[in-house]
């Protein structure tokens, strides 16, 4: 099992010279492999294998780029891994073509792939040509150290995120038991609804930094443009984003334990959502931004897998808010204004959020071996006895109405 660790590092000024070198060359070597592709794509219409890039970076080491010695080769290397994966993952559909990486941008990272060691007693960490940086190693981590990661925030922040083997097989996970099955609904007034009817509120961390943000910002635009001031203004600004988003992820991650350790249920069930298109909705961009649904839906899918619990996902076109769970009646128009409504079968008075949980736990048991059965047909009887009470309806009302009309 492959586990992270991030520990927050605290480089010297020497240190921090040397840092800022191996972020420049990682950086070059990127986009110089990938320019290479790309001219040499125009050419010849083929592309150059992982193997050919690495023996002209090698031959540019002596030649053009002596520079380059100055810094671990292994992360050079690393950088041209990375180079490979992403477009992989742009052949595969899963990412957009690789782009330029910027000198001045605010994140800057290297990765060290092997010869790192890490002194939980004194609390450094040692790199290739770059040892004794001091770090906040507030827990060790045992296994083998597979890669180690160097970031640099917007804020002027150092990391350094351990990836470790820890050797330990993942628990076979649980058969779904329909007792122990909690649908989980995520929402913006609240951000986490489950079948039971629990609710949790939602923090909105942006809103709540909007003032400080704004005040800082204020700040920043009477600055001139190029100053040093400028600059520093900048950081407080990345300070204030950094401030929040290490906000929200202590939510995500209590919010996870609390679901994935601390309940009772084995098997969630969650409904798949189309995050991307979603935010195109202007109105709603932000709010879905700040109560980050996708970051929360894959931190619990990790946690369930590392303490052998299911997550079942249920299709995203499932009408999970308009159906009613009692008796299956299906509304067609309901807005998103609309909290509540009147089921007009069985007159339940419905929470929307929920009875969406209610009817994505159903729908994720249906599609769970050993409870398809019971539970469409329980269903399908539901949704069939909800359509005769509902033509039931329909003629009683029709009778009333024709009643006066005959009688004149």
């Amino acid at each position: 099992m492959l586990n992270a660790y991030k520990y927050r590092i605290y480089p010297t000024k020497a240190q921090e010279a040397l840092l800022s070198c191996h972020f420049g060359c990682a950086r070059h070597v990127y986009n110089w492999a990938l320019a290479m592709k790309e001219n040499h794509y125009q050419e010849t219409g083929k592309s150059l294998s992982k193997r050919e890039i690495q023996d002209a970076m090698v031959l540019s080491k002596k030649m053009e780029f002596p520079w380059l010695r100055e810094v671990n080769s292994q992360s050079l290397l690393a950088s041209l891994d990375h180079l490979d994966r992403a477009f992989g993952n742009f052949f595969s559909g899963r990412a957009q073509f690789p782009r330029y990486k910027k000198k001045y941008s605010g994140w800057q990272s290297f990765q060290c792939p092997q010869h790192v060691t890490i002194d939980t007693e004194q609390g450094v960490i040692n790199l290739p040509k770059l040892k004794g940086i001091k770090a906040k190693v507030h827990r060790a981590c045992s296994g083998t150290i597979k890669t180690v990661t160097i970031k640099r925030t917007p804020s002027g922040h150092y990391f350094a995120s351990v990836l470790v083997d820890e050797a330990i097989t993942l628990p076979r996970a649980s058969a779904v038991i329909a007792e122990q099955t909690l649908g989980l609904d995520v929402g913006l007034t609240h951000v986490l609804i489950d079948s039971e009817g629990n609710k949790t509120e939602n923090p909105r961390f942006l809103k709540r930094s909007a003032y400080r943000l704004g005040v800082e910002q204020q700040k920043w635009a009477r600055q001139k443009k190029g100053s040093a001031n400028r600059a520093k203004q900048r950081r407080k600004i990345a300070l204030v984003h950094e401030k929040t988003s290490n906000r929200r992820h202590d939510f995500i991650h209590k919010e996870t334990a609390r679901l994935a350790v601390k309940n009772h249920a084995t098997s969630f069930a969650v409904e798949d959502l189309h995050i991307k298109g979603m935010v195109k909705n202007r109105k709603l961009s932000r709010a879905i931004h700040d109560v980050s649904w996708g970051s929360f839906l894959s931190v619990l899918t990790y946690k369930c897998e590392r303490y052998g619990k299911n997550i079942i996902t249920i299709n995203r076109f499932a009408p999970s808010s308009k159906q009613c769970h009692e008796c299956g009646y299906h509304n067609k128009v309901l807005p998103l204004s609309v909290r509540e409504w009147e089921c007009p079968s069985c007159l339940t008075i419905h929470d929307r959020d929920i009875n969406a949980a209610k009817n994505i736990r159903l729908m994720g048991l249906a599609d769970s071996p050993g409870h398809g059965d019971c539970v469409k047909s329980s269903s399908a009887a539901l949704l069939v006895s909800a359509n005769v009470a509902a033509k039931g309806v329909e003629g009683s009302l029709r009778r009333s109405q024709e009643a006066p009309t005959r009688a004149a």
